[in-house]
């Protein structure tokens, strides 16, 4: 009997790079400076948030046949 290997889930990268722009060109255009570490925080969270999600839904899936 051999197991078959489920597919990886990949940690969302782009993602997390596309949020921190975001933040930081918000806090630009709203505020006129950035500040990096809030970004990088909300970044880090979204993209936490996003494996998350990927993972439940693949597990989720592997359940159905």
């Amino acid at each position: 009997m051999t197991a078959v290997t489920q597919p990886h889930v990949p940690f969302p990268i782009a993602e997390a790079v596309g949020i921190f722009i975001g933040i930081a060109a918000w806090d630009v255009l709203s505020i006129g400076k950035v500040d990096l570490l809030s970004a990088a925080l909300f970044a880090a969270g979204g993209a936490g948030i996003w494996y998350g999600a990927r993972c439940w839904l693949a597990h989720r899936r592997r359940g159905r046949p």
